[in-house]
This record gives structure tokens, C-alpha cells and sequence, in this order.
């Protein structure tokens, strides 16, 4: 009877761990974080030399100088999702578990609103020409994305997500600060994410 009770609880237990996995996104690498905090920190060394460049604050030179901003962004996205991917990818494929469930589907799906959404208000303080707004969106926005996605993946990322948005409010208030602020939220930040992701989860498995 007992040794029956111990077959029912560990069945019990594989069914949970099946649903659990096909729920979420078990592995997202720590290495996926620092580098896309790298890769941030790249680009806003960039950005930064060409705000240097910028001949004061004329409307016509700093409206230019933004929508450079803006691509750069989008680039330093891209990068950071490809290195984003071939971690976890390494990662996933190494435990034996599948990257692209329906969960990271779902995942995605949860991703693009907010995002959209974010690069829309960008957009049009763009071209209303306030752009201290603009990377102050960018840093919320982010963040509630994190926020938003964390039911499909670890929940750590929910506070690198809180830190985010914290970030770009008080971005609000220095705008003669923007660019640290964005060197501080989507590379610093996401550089400590990783390590203690790497730390927490990666660590035994190297």
C-alpha cells in the first residue's frame, strides 16, 4: 500500500513537471543578459560620441541626433536578441529541452504588445519634437514588457523588469541624463541580471 502511495505521488509529480514545461520557458542563460548589457554598453559609448558631435541643441541637429538614437536602438536590440537566442538555445539544447514551445510562442506574442506599443509613443515624441520623453519611454516600456512576460520564463526577470521601469521614471526627472540612464538600465542592469542568473541557474551545469 505504502509502496503504491509512493508510485501515485511520483506520478503526481512527473504530471506537474510536464505541465510546468509546457507552461514556461524553462531556460533562459544568465549569459543572455550580459551580453545584452555588452552590447548596450557598446552602443551607448557610440550614442554618446555622437551627442559630443552634436553643434548645440538646434532643433534640426538634435532631431537627427534622436532618430540615430533610434535606429541605433533598434540594432543594439536585434544583437542583443540573437545572442539573446543562441544562449539559450546552447543552454536548452545541452539539458535536452525544446526553446521554441508554445510557451515561448506565447512568450513573444506578450512581448510585441507592450513593445509596439512603447516604439508608437517614441515615435510621436519624436515627431513632436520631445525627446527628452524618449528614452525614459524606452526604459518603461522595456521594462513593463519584462514585467508583462515573466509568467512564461523564470520569474527573476520580473525585478530586472521593476528596475527597469524605476529607471526610466526617475529618467524623467534628469534629462540632461538620458544616456546614462540608458547605459544604467539596459547595460548595467542587464549585465547583474546575468551574472546572478548564470550564478543561480547556469553555475552547475558548466
Amino acid at each position: 500500500m505504502k509502496h503504491h502511495k509512493e508510485e501515485s505521488l511520483q506520478v503526481l509529480a512527473d504530471i506537474k513537471s510536464i505541465m510546468d514545461r509546457s507552461s514556461r520557458v524553462l531556460s533562459l542563460s544568465g549569459w543572455s543578459g550580459i551580453w545584452a548589457g555588452l552590447v548596450a554598453l557598446a552602443a551607448t559609448g557610440i550614442a554618446y560620441r555622437g551627442y559630443s558631435d552634436v553643434p548645440g541643441s538646434e532643433e534640426p541637429s538634435m532631431k537627427v541626433f534622436v532618430n540615430e538614437l533610434v535606429l541605433l536602438a533598434l540594432l543594439t536590440l536585434i544583437v542583443a536578441v540573437a545572442g539573446a537566442f543562441y544562449f539559450s538555445y546552447r543552454k536548452n539544447k545541452k539539458q535536452g529541452q525544446v526553446t521554441f514551445n508554445a510557451a515561448a510562442r506565447k512568450m513573444i506574442i506578450s512581448m510585441c504588445i507592450p513593445m509596439l506599443a512603447g516604439g508608437w509613443m517614441c515615435g510621436a515624441f519624436i515627431l513632436n519634437a520631445d525627446f527628452v520623453y524618449v528614452i525614459p519611454v524606452m526604459l518603461i516600456t522595456y521594462g513593463l514588457t519584462l514585467i508583462n512576460s515573466s509568467k512564461y520564463t523564470i520569474s527573476d526577470i520580473r525585478w530586472l523588469g521593476l528596475f527597469e521601469v524605476l529607471t526610466g521614471c526617475i529618467a524623467f526627472l534628469k534629462p540632461e541624463w538620458q544616456l546614462y540612464f540608458w547605459a544604467f538600465g539596459f547595460g548595467v542592469l542587464h549585465i547583474i541580471y546575468g551574472f546572478i542568473m548564470w550564478n543561480k541557474y547556469d553555475r552547475k551545469g558548466a
